[in-house]
C-alpha cells in the first residue's frame, strides 16, 4: 500500500456524513494528493519519496479528517434547513386543504372559547417563523462565508437549524395540546387530515434528531 493509499484509507475511516458529500471531499483530497506527489517526481524524487512528502505536505491526518467532518456538518444542516423551509409550509397548506375538502367549517364542532384562537394564532405564528429563521440562517451563511475574518459560516447555520427546528416543535405541540384539551375529537377530524398530522409529527422528529446529532458531534 502506497502511503497515499494509506492516507486515503484513514481519512476515510475518520469521516461519516453524506456518501456523495464525502466522496467530493475524498476525491478532492486524493487529487490534491497526486498533483503534490506527481510534482515532487518531477523534480527527480523517486515515487515512494514523492508521496510521503506529499502526504506531510498535506497536514496530519487527524486536522484534516476534523475540518472534513466539519464541511460534511455544514452540508448536512444545509441540507436540513431546505427541507425545513420547503416541508413545513407544504404540510400546513396540504393540512388546511385536506381539512377544508373533507371536513369544511369547523364551526360545525361548535365555537371554540377565544382561548384556544389565542392559542391556534400562537402556533400559527411559531410555524410561520420557523421556515423564516431557516432562510434567515442560509442568508447569514452565505454573507459570512464571503469575509476572510469573522464567526465562521457553520456556526450561523447551526443556530439557525436549532432556532428553525424549535419553534417548528413549538408550532406543533401547540397546535396538539390545544386542540387535544379543547376537544380530543378535533385531532382526528378525517384520515387525510389525520395521516398528515402523523406525517408532520414524524417529519418534526426527524429534524430533530439530525439537529440532535449534528450538535452532539460538533
Amino acid at each position: 500500500m502506497t502511503a497515499i493509499e494509506a492516507y486515503m484509507g484513514e481519512l476515510d475511516r475518520r469521516l461519516s456524513g453524506s456518501p456523495s458529500a464525502k466522496a467530493d471531499l475524498l476525491t478532492e483530497a486524493e487529487d490534491g494528493l497526486t498533483d503534490a506527489a506527481e510534482a515532487y517526481l518531477a523534480g527527480g524524487v523517486d515515487e515512494a519519496e514523492a508521496e510521503r512528502r506529499a502526504v506531510a505536505d498535506f497536514g496530519p491526518v487527524d486536522l484534516i479528517a476534523r475540518d472534513y467532518q466539519g464541511e460534511l456538518g455544514l452540508r448536512r444542516d444545509i441540507r436540513v434547513l431546505w427541507e425545513l423551509i420547503v416541508g413545513v409550509p407544504l404540510l400546513i397548506l396540504a393540512w388546511d386543504f385536506a381539512r377544508v375538502l373533507s371536513s369544511g367549517d369547523w364551526s360545525r364542532l361548535g365555537e371554540p372559547p377565544s382561548w384556544y384562537h389565542r392559542a391556534i394564532g400562537t402556533a400559527d405564528t411559531l410555524a410561520a417563523l420557523s421556515p423564516m429563521v431557516a432562510i434567515a440562517g442560509l442568508i447569514a451563511a452565505r454573507l459570512l462565508s464571503r469575509r476572510p475574518t469573522g464567526p465562521p459560516a457553520a456556526r450561523a447555520v447551526s443556530w439557525s437549524l436549532a432556532g428553525a427546528v424549535g419553534l417548528n416543535l413549538l408550532a406543533v405541540a401547540t397546535y396538539g395540546g390545544a386542540t387535544g384539551l379543547l376537544e380530543p375529537a378535533r385531532l382526528i377530524i378525517s384520515v387525510p387530515c389525520a395521516a398528515l398530522s402523523g406525517t408532520w409529527i414524524l417529519f418534526s422528529m426527524r429534524l430533530t434528531v439530525a439537529a440532535r446529532s449534528r450538535r452532539t458531534t460538533a
